[in-house]
This record gives C-alpha cells, structure tokens and sequence, in this order.
C-alpha cells in the first residue's frame, strides 16, 4: 500500500487500527483482502522474513515467498498473500481470540475435523520459525476450535493457518 500523499509505502498501524505513513503521517485506509476469511489486512510492504508454511512446502521448487506487514483488527500482523497464514506475537493472538469471539454474534459452529489435515504436525513435518530459523512446535490450541497451531518459544510467536482464527472465533463454548 502506497501513501496517496507522498507515494512512500504504508505499513504502519497506529492505535485506532489505521495505517498511517511514516514520512507524512497521512492516515491510509486498508481493506481485507477480498478472499479472506480471516478478514486479513495486508499492506503490500514485504518484510524480511519468508513464510514458514509457503517455504517448507515449496522448499523442493525453490520459491520464496515473502511475509508482508498487515493486520488483524487493531492487531499488526505479519501475513502471507498466497497462503494467507498469519504470523503474530503470543499477547496480540490472545487478544485477537478474545475480541472475535466475544464480537462473534452468529451460530456456534463445529467444524469438520481431520486429525491426519488438522492436527498437530508430525515431528518430520514441522515448520521452521522465520525469525530464528529454529523448529516450531506444533499443538492442539488449548482453547475452543479444534485446530492445531504452531509456535516459536524463542520468539514468542505463533503461525496461524488460513481459517484457524475463524473456526476459534465462531467455536462453542463461553464468549
């Protein structure tokens, strides 16, 4: 996303949820992307940092995806525009869980569950931590959704797949 003021690139969000750009404090207004259905925000301004999930399964063609800076509601995310997977710092996903599902108003929904697809990663298939290059660990979200998330202990990160912050947010249980 580019400043319609000056044209440096937006990758900013400030407290209230807007991108503003660093050069001219200009206030940008980002939109999900249309096919997201974890209404993931992405600026175009690509970070340093490749994406786990695009990487370790186009490791064998060679492609390197890169992670772009976004957001998830007032959250700053780094994302991923091909396999919109989220990387996120441990107290924003908590947060972010916490606005969802207590903003969620429609039915509860219990998604279709396939241990071998949706559960934790085998030892052999785990992803590799964008920051610090190390494995990630891969477990069952210990609250509502039945989904498998991954994290980074050292960065205190965790990668969430396309859909996984959905099928929290919609899940049964106490809001």
């Amino acid at each position: 996303m580019k400043c319609i003021s000056c044209a440096a690139p937006v990758s900013r969000l400030d407290r209230s949820g807007r991108y503003v750009c660093d050069y001219c404090e200009t206030e940008a207004v980002a939109k999900a992307l249309s096919d997201s259905i974890d209404k993931l925000v992405l600026t175009g301004t690509a970070s340093s940092l490749a994406c786990p999930s695009c990487c370790h399964a186009g490791s064998k063609n060679g492609n390197t995806v890169m992670l772009e800076t976004g957001s998830l509601d007032n959250q700053s995310i780094l994302g991923c525009r091909t396999c919109q997977g989220v990387w996120i710092r441990r107290p924003s996903f908590a947060l972010l869980v916490h606005g969802r599902r207590s903003e969620y108003t429609g039915p509860d929904r219990v998604s279709d569950f396939d241990l071998a697809v949706d559960g934790p990663r085998s030892h052999y298939d785990r992803l590799e931590c964008p920051m610090c290059q190390s494995t990630m660990e891969s477990f069952f979200y210990a609250g509502p959704g039945r989904v498998a998330i991954d994290s980074c202990a050292a960065c205190e990160r965790v990668w969430l797949d396309c859909g996984e912050l959905t099928r929290i947010a919609e899940a049964p249980g106490r809001r």
